[in-house]
């Protein structure tokens, strides 16, 4: 939700929690009926079945820890030379001509990370004439259909764990989804995370329990790595925890030097945090039909000419 009113620099934090409150009790009469959130959590690929875990975590093994849940192996890896990662807040493809924007947005791609991605059949059947892998860590059914953060690829992913955290306020969750791919003539895999973190809330507690687990999850984790998502950092607070994170994970920010990310607050919500990488090139493009902005990298491994 991207919100245009006085100049953003003079909001307090308190002020922001009486817009988010507002925000809540405008939409929750609309989203009463709709909206179901599944007991169990867990992922669905279109090349394997859903996989429920029996509370809030479908993580079975950590990487690197030997006990990871794999996959089975599938053909091609990534270029460690170069390949293009899109991230997108798709705002559940609600906007006109949603369609025509992801067509372009994902047809030179390699690794597209959706949040608010809303699993159609019309976007199941787009994913698949491009050829591409997916997976989704659902946060909850909107009609019937699952919507969370969504991971499709060229090349199929030969691990994978998602979690999600309710908000407080809503009792809607978000989801981590995190995927593993190997790199031609390369030992070392790139892990790549699809976040997309807690929004609506007066404290910080769960946005911070949010990022506490996704470290437990990536801490053993040795080799390249990619963060990429909503973080909804539109807070001081936020934004601290956000950068101690990312210290702590050794990452690196994504600079774009023609800054077209929305903004909440007068802050950048949407990132792209790397580690044992190159950007090559960085494109924060525009777009009306979602109140995000897509963001496109395209990288290298840090050691390959």
């Amino acid at each position: 939700m991207i919100i245009l009113l006085k100049s953003f620099f003079e909001w307090t934090e308190k002020e922001m929690m009486k817009v988010l409150l507002y925000i809540l009790i405008f939409h929750m009469p609309l989203l009463a009926g709709c909206i179901s959130i599944p007991e169990k959590h867990g992922t669905l690929g279109h090349y394997q079945v859903a996989a429920p875990a029996t509370g809030d975590s479908f993580c079975s093994g950590l990487p690197g820890s030997g006990e990871e849940k794999m996959s089975p192996d599938g053909p091609g890896m990534l270029n460690p030379q170069q390949f293009i990662l899109m991230n997108w807040n798709s705002y559940k493809g609600k906007g006109k001509q949603w369609q025509d924007d992801l067509d372009r947005l994902i047809s030179g791609g390699d690794i597209v990370t959706l949040q608010e991605g809303y699993l159609t059949a019309q976007l199941q059947e787009e994913l698949q004439q491009q050829n591409f892998y997916w997976d989704i860590a659902a946060a909850f059914l909107l009609k019937n259909i699952p919507s969370g953060v969504l991971t499709a690829s060229r090349v199929k992913p030969d691990y994978l764990c998602s979690f999600r955290v309710k908000e407080r306020l809503t009792g809607i969750p978000k989801t981590v989804l995190v995927t593993r791919y190997p790199l031609a003539e390369r030992d070392d895999k790139l892990l790549l995370v699809n976040v997309h973190m807690v929004n609506l809330s007066f404290d910080i507690s769960a946005y911070s329990r949010q990022l506490e687990k996704m470290v437990a999850v990536l801490s053993e984790h040795q080799g390249p790595m990619i963060i990429s998502g909503d973080f909804n950092s539109w807070s001081k607070k936020r934004a601290a925890l956000l950068a101690s994170f990312a210290d702590e994970l050794n990452l690196n920010m994504v600079q774009f030097q023609d800054d077209n990310r929305s903004l909440f607050f007068g802050r950048p919500v949407d990132y792209v945090f790397y580690r044992g990488l190159v950007p090559q090139a960085t494109v924060a493009d525009e777009v009306t039909t979602s109140d995000h902005n897509p963001m496109l990298v395209t990288f290298s491994l840090a050691n390959e000419k």
